[in-house]
């Protein structure tokens, strides 16, 4: 048998190589959910550093030197076109909220920003598709896709990016390219964009399709996710303030996908009675701003109810999914 002084050399080696693997296991890339926390919804665009994030496979190392972007599938034309040249066609503009499909009432993972790009209906236009091109599947560097109706990735506004509020993308919003699909839930927003791909059929996978319960069937899988429901959200006060004084300003925001919102209602007293809030400037496929002079009667608790034009009071029943949660939000407040 060898002296002790011959195996501990090996010992250690094998510790050593223990630790680098646990260091390894722990510093392995995750996928980013980070929210944007509304109490900070001072503007009407969110800064880059509070967009919320949602990240569906950790975000992939990228770089913009040899960056293509593939078209093809069901078309006459299949080309790719380098970041560089695509940077230099004829850009659009356009402010667009995204929404998380899992955001829950009152969530944060909402954001809106001014996004810089091309049409994504030029560069399909390009490839010349064919009759049985009826879906488009976006496809990310982290393996990521989603599968659009051809009317909707041939619509003026849906953008291939490159530019998030007067700046390059940052790497976890899609840096060097993205869809934005304004309107429509953000997952349809691919990130890392890579390839567009005209195709038969719809994509056939489960997620983020609505799932409904019934006493005769069960659970059945229904149609896809797709356009934002209406929706509003405090800003101010919190769940739980202790509000002092006999006046306040309650704030918050509402948003209603490809539709513009046209009213915001605000209750005091659990949804018995409201009244109207004042809107802010109203921009196609963004939130709107609003506030509220709430005249507070006395000391006490209160429950106070937000609400837009048509939405819920509460999730239907049947939805047995975490989508579209758009039910009125509630929150408790205290007053001295």
């Amino acid at each position: 048998m060898p002296p002790l002084s011959r195996l501990r050399p090996a010992v250690w080696t094998r510790r050593s190589l223990l630790v680098q693997l646990l260091a390894w296991g722990q510093s392995k890339p995750q996928a980013e959910t980070s929210e944007f926390d509304l109490s900070l919804l001072d503007d009407w665009l969110t800064p880059l550093d509070l967009f919320f994030v949602r990240e569906h496979f950790p975000a992939p190392a990228v770089s913009v030197h040899g960056w293509k972007l593939a078209v093809g599938g069901a078309v006459e034309a299949p080309f790719e076109i380098p970041y560089d040249d695509l940077v230099q066609q004829e850009r659009r503009v356009l402010p667009a909220t995204l929404e998380c499909a899992e955001n829950p009432v009152g969530g944060g993972l909402v954001s809106t920003a001014e996004w810089t790009g091309v049409s994504l209906r030029a560069l399909v236009e390009k490839a010349r598709p064919r009759p049985e091109g009826r879906f488009v599947r976006l496809t990310g560097a982290d393996g990521f896709n989603r599968t659009l109706p051809l009317g909707k990735a041939l619509h003026a506004d849906t953008l291939v990016v490159w530019g998030m509020n007067g700046n390059k993308l940052p790497g976890n919003h899609g840096f060097p390219l993205r869809a934005v699909v304004p309107g429509w839930y953000g997952m349809s927003s691919v990130k890392w964009l890579r390839a567009v791909d005209l195709t038969d059929r719809e994509d056939t996978s489960e997620a983020y399709r609505r799932r409904l319960r019934s006493l005769l069937a069960g659970v059945r899988v229904a149609e896809p996710v797709g356009a934002v429901e209406v929706k509003s959200v405090f800003s101010r006060p919190l769940e739980a303030a202790i509000l002092s004084g006999r006046r306040f300003v309650v704030r918050g925001a509402a948003w209603a996908g490809e539709k513009q919102v046209q009213a915001v209602e605000v209750s005091a007293d659990g949804g018995k009675s409201w009244g109207r809030a004042r809107l802010g400037k109203a921009v196609p496929y963004t939130w709107v701003l609003w506030e509220y002079e709430w005249k507070i009667p006395g000391a006490g608790n209160y429950e106070l109810v937000v609400r837009a034009d048509g939405q819920p009071a509460e999730r239907v029943s049947e939805r047995v999914d975490e989508y579209e949660q758009s039910a009125w939000q509630r929150i408790r407040v205290a007053v001295k």
